[in-house]
C-alpha cells in the first residue's frame, strides 16, 4: 500500500500533471491535421471482434496503463489527433468534399476478410432499448447512420432514387422483405441535451417515419463508439451520412458515404444481390 500510495503521489504530482500537459499540446501540434484526402477503401472495415452485449469500448487508459509510459504516450497522441480533428476541421472537410469522405469499394469485401460491424444500444421508435447485433444476426442488413439532417437527407439517397422509380423507405418498403434485406436506422446524438430533444421529439418522428419503420429505427448514444473507433471505421463526420452492408454473421461487406449517384445506388443493391446469394439455402438435390 505504501508502494502504490508514493508511486500515485509521484504520477499525480504537479511535475508529472505539467509533463503531461506539455506533451499533449506538443502532441496536438505535431497531429495538426492534413487536408481531408478522398480515397476509395480497399481494406475491409470495420473490428476483428464480434460485437457482444457486454462489450464496452475503451476511451482511454486504464489506471493501471497510467503508469505505463508507452500508453501513457500513445494515448496523448491520440487525444491529440482527436483535439485537432473536432469541430471546424470536419465542417470544412464536409463542404470541400460534399459529404464523400471515401470512395466505396468497387465490389463487396469477401466473407472471410471482411470485419466485424460494433456493438451498438439504442432505443428504437417503437420504444424498445435493445442491443442492435441482435436485431441484425441472421439477415442481410442495409445500416443507415446520420447524426443530422443533412446527413440524414444523404444516406436516404441510396434508398431512393427518382430516375429509377424506387423508394425502399416508404413505397416500395416492403420489397426489402421479399428480397431478404433488413433496413437498421441509426440516428446517432452527440451530446446530452440532442438526447433530451430527440426523446421529446420522438412522437412527431412516430408521425413522420411509416410505421413499418419504427422498430428498426434507433436513437444511439454516439459515444459509445470512442474518437479512434469512429475513425478507424470511417464513420466519424457528424455532418455527413453514411451506409454500411452488414451480412447474417455481423460483418461489414459494403460501405457508402454522402450522396449517392445512381450508379453508387446500383453498385449497392448489386452488392445485396450478390452477398444474398452466398447465404440462400443450397436446395437439395
Amino acid at each position: 500500500m505504501v508502494l502504490i500510495g508514493r508511486t500515485s503521489r509521484r504520477l499525480f504530482s504537479t511535475s508529472s500533471r505539467t509533463l503531461f500537459i506539455n506533451k499533449f499540446f506538443r502532441n496536438v501540434v505535431d497531429a495538426a491535421p492534413k487536408e481531408h484526402i478522398v480515397r476509395e477503401l480497399v481494406r475491409p472495415i470495420g473490428l476483428q471482434a464480434p460485437p457482444r452485449a457486454e462489450t464496452v469500448y475503451s476511451r482511454g487508459n486504464s489506471f493501471k496503463e497510467m503508469f505505463d509510459r508507452d500508453k501513457t504516450e500513445k494515448r496523448s497522441q491520440e487525444l491529440g489527433v482527436e483535439f485537432s480533428k473536432s469541430g471546424m476541421y470536419e465542417l470544412h472537410a464536409f463542404q470541400k468534399n460534399g459529404g464523400k469522405m471515401f470512395i466505396s469499394p468497387k465490389s463487396y469485401w469477401r466473407a472471410d476478410k471482411a470485419l466485424y460491424f460494433p456493438h451498438l444500444r439504442g432505443t428504437s421508435l417503437a420504444g424498445a432499448t435493445e442491443d442492435l447485433e441482435e436485431k441484425m444476426r441472421g439477415k442481410i442488413n442495409i445500416i443507415r447512420l446520420f447524426t443530422n439532417q443533412v446527413g440524414d437527407k444523404l444516406s436516404k439517397q441510396y434508398l431512393q432514387n427518382k430516375e429509377l422509380g424506387m423508394d425502399y423507405l416508404a413505397s416500395d418498403y416492403d420489397k426489402l422483405a421479399k428480397e431478404g434485406v433488413q433496413l437498421v436506422e441509426v440516428s446517432f446524438l452527440e451530446s446530452t441535451i440532442k438526447m433530451i430533444i430527440a426523446k421529446l421529439s420522438t412522437y412527431k418522428l412516430r408521425n413522420l417515419i411509416p410505421k413499418a419503420r419504427h422498430s428498426t429505427y434507433y436513437m444511439c448514444d454516439r459515444d459509445q463508439l470512442p474518437f479512434t473507433l469512429r475513425e478507424s471505421l470511417e464513420i466519424n463526420n457528424i455532418y455527413t451520412g453514411y451506409v454500411v452492408v452488414v451480412d447474417p454473421n455481423l460483418k461489414i461487406r459494403w460501405m457508402g458515404c454522402g450522396a449517392a449517384s445512381q450508379e453508387e445506388f446500383k453498385l449497392l443493391w448489386k452488392c445485396v444481390r450478390g452477398i444474398r446469394k452466398e447465404f440462400a439455402p443450397t436446395k437439395e438435390s
